[in-house]
């Protein structure tokens, strides 16, 4: 199998081993990157659509992704209708009790479920299509993908040299025809940084493909190529291996992130001196079905080895088998608190020092932490705002994305963290697709290669979408009264 970065006419190709001892990554993503099959004329989400039942009855049952994936959750969309109540601008508070039991946590006024299996979660998941793959005259294609949009999270932030993912493929020609990636979404791809982007081509090697369409407010997923689990193996001879931070989105259960860390406990128990050992910062988002009460306990059995825990509130609550609490419900947020303070008590990070970041949507996210408590971060777009929502497509790949790069460029601290992810979910969720790097930024040649943009100085700004992060960032801290 190949691994190289990608490589112009007339270059040679770097090995992945090269570009390794040639920088330092800061951030590297497992989660796939995916070329994305739309209609031609894709109805965007709206911010003040309505919400939809919470089953569409012209689709079946919800797509797996994992072996690990519940057999009995009911079919529900994913809902992006208002919230009645708005969220604090800033709360911190200390953490609740975490010796109550969180089952017991629901919501008598929000104990709603059309399904009538047993209660194994209540994830609302992505639906799927009951029609065949249309024809190429009838859609076009996009990037997308947990490990993309991640990354383009951070890139908002960070030089290309310091990000990494795999990028799987099928192997060119000779004379460069073939392939299944179009050659303008290359070329889009490595408009961000060609540093970025780790080529994975082989024989019968293939690019993650979906199928998505918008109707309403319900989005509809097909997987046409399944993204890959990869074992570590898999990334210690590429760029990916020794970076900072690893961010493990979907496909993989909390089950499937158990091996990984076992497979990286061997890796690094080896001792012979031929290899330096990897303790990465791991960032965990799991992927959405297997956030069921099946996977609880190796949910709870993993969180010594991680750093940062993120599903969406939604999954949280699956994951204890809480049903959905409107967001209206002044249980809401206190179950969410409640959730976060048990996990918490159970050790996040090595030495219990890690976080829990749960993205709440158009409530925003809230971080908790053993020494400071519980902090809530609103959503950027908000009140007259929310009509520069177009598509959340990504939204919480790229916040987690901003994470990392956050947490790299305030010496670790998780609530400054949160602002950064923040601003960095506002550019993707501005317009359908990933955001315009424009091309009039004050930069060098290649996207990301000046000094300043490695060390986060803003006196080397890009623009995205025709503005600065940064400016962004000021003025979210100005709206929490931050300095």
């Amino acid at each position: 199998m190949l691994v190289q970065q990608p490589v112009s006419a007339g270059e040679s190709p770097v090995s992945a081993s090269g570009a390794a001892s040639r920088r330092q990554v800061v951030m590297a993503s497992i989660g796939p990157s995916h070329s994305a099959i739309h209609p031609t004329s894709p109805t965007l989400l709206a911010p003040n659509s309505q919400s939809r039942a919470a089953t569409h009855p012209s689709f079946p049952a919800t797509l797996r992704d994992s072996p690990h994936d519940s057999p009995s959750l009911p079919t529900a969309s994913t809902s992006t209708s208002p919230f009645p109540r708005p969220i604090p601008d800033t709360r911190r508070l200390p953490l609740p009790r975490a010796d109550l039991d969180p089952s017991s946590l629901r919501s008598p006024s929000s104990s709603i479920s059309t399904s009538t299996n047993p209660p194994s979660g209540f994830l609302p998941p992505q639906l799927s299509f009951a029609s065949p793959t249309p024809s190429p005259t009838e859609v076009y294609e996009t990037l997308g993908g947990g490990g993309v949009y991640a990354l383009i999270g951070a890139r908002l932030w960070l030089g290309a040299n310091q990000l990494a993912t795999l990028v799987d493929r099928e192997q060119r020609r000779t004379d460069g025809s073939g392939g299944d990636l179009p050659r303008r979404l290359e070329k889009e791809l490595e408009g961000y940084g060609r540093d970025m982007w780790v080529w994975n081509e082989g024989k019968g090697t293939r690019m993650t493909r979906a199928r998505i369409r918008y109707e309403g407010d319900v989005r509809l997923y097909q997987h046409i190529v399944k993204a890959p689990y990869r074992p570590l193996s898999s990334l210690l001879h590429t760029p990916l291996a020794l970076a900072e931070y690893l961010h493990v989105s979907p496909p993989y259960a909390p089950e499937d992130l158990h091996g990984l860390l076992v497979e990286l406990d061997a890796q690094n128990d080896l001792g012979d001196g031929s290899n330096r050992p990897w303790r990465p910062k791991i960032v965990f988002e799991p992927t959405p079905p297997s956030c069921h009460a099946g996977q609880k306990e190796w949910l709870e059995k993993i969180l010594g080895g991680i750093e940062v825990l993120s599903p969406n509130h939604e999954e949280l609550l699956s994951f204890y088998s809480i049903p959905p609490i409107p967001p209206n419900d002044p249980a809401l947020l206190r179950t969410i608190e409640h959730l976060i303070a048990h996990l918490l008590s159970l050790g996040v990070g090595p030495d219990g020092s890690g976080a829990v970041v749960v993205r709440c949507g158009r409530m925003g996210s809230v971080v908790g932490t053993r020494e400071g408590g519980v902090r809530w971060v609103p959503a950027y777009w908000a009140g007259q705002d929310e009509g520069r929502v177009k598509d959340v497509t990504g939204a919480g790949n790229s916040f987690l994305g901003g994470y990392i790069a956050g947490l790299s460029l305030s010496s670790g601290d998780p609530y400054e963290a949160a602002l950064y992810a923040t601003v960095s979910a506002s550019f993707v969720v501005e317009q359908f697709g990933l955001p315009v790097l424009n091309p009039e930024a004050e930069r060098g040649s290649e996207p990301g290669s000046s000094k300043g943009e490695e060390q986060g100085d803003r006196g080397a700004h890009e623009r995205w979408n025709g503005d600065s992060p940064w400016n962004r960032l000021d003025a979210l801290r100005g709206r929490l009264g931050a300095t």
